[in-house]
């Protein structure tokens, strides 16, 4: 199933749905003007006759077509590729945060598959390193009491966050604070078992 979900398959899935759109809206076209022509074409002044007797008289109807059919489908094809785009920038910029600050916040791409994957691993990469930034090496013995303590200090705020936005009936932001104190928690969870597993 993952197979299905890579990055080469979403532009693939975008070019087919680009190519068949632009078709359909080409097809649509030509039967408007089809039936507009077919409606004026008695009354020769009509601007409408004017203008469809010049363009298949000095472009021609099959340029016109192609030229048509190829902007739409760089219109849908661009705007349906913009949120691979707009994904592919956020991990960009979280790496870049990661490789000059040595932290970043957490990096939230819409699509699946590949640059889901390695959205979810700069996010883990990034909870694992949490614990032991900022500790000189002179205390490295207590780096496990103090990533504990930050990690509990973070689930105890996180839940009066939580009992704050529940006060003011804001039910998605409280849903997402929940969400954050879980992967806290499941990630000291984590941090412990490696403790234990060290000891």
């Amino acid at each position: 199933m993952h197979k299905l979900r890579t990055v080469r398959i979403h532009y693939l899935y975008i070019f087919i749905g680009s190519a068949l759109l632009s078709a359909a809206f080409l097809f649509a076209v030509q039967r408007a003007v089809a039936l507009l022509y077919a409606h004026y074409s008695g009354k020769s002044g009509v601007f409408f006759v004017r203008l469809i007797h010049w363009v298949i008289n000095h472009i021609g109807k099959v340029p016109c077509a192609i030229a048509l059919f190829v902007l739409i489908f760089s219109g849908l094809f661009i705007l349906r590729s913009q949120k691979i785009a707009d994904d592919l920038h956020t991990v960009l910029v979280g790496t870049s945060e990661l490789a000059d600050k040595g932290a970043t916040k957490e990096i939230k791409v819409l699509s699946g598959g590949e640059l889901g994957q390695i959205a979810a691993n700069l996010n883990r990469m990034q909870r694992i390193e949490v614990p032991n930034r900022g500790v000189v090496p002179e205390t490295m013995e207590e780096t496990p009491a103090v990533a504990l303590l930050i990690r509990t200090r973070a689930i105890i705020r996180t839940l009066r966050e939580v009992e704050e936005a529940s006060n003011t009936d804001d039910g998605v932001e409280a849903q997402t604070l929940l969400e954050a104190a879980s992967v806290e928690a499941r990630s000291m969870e984590r941090f412990l078992e490696y403790l234990i597993i060290e000891s």
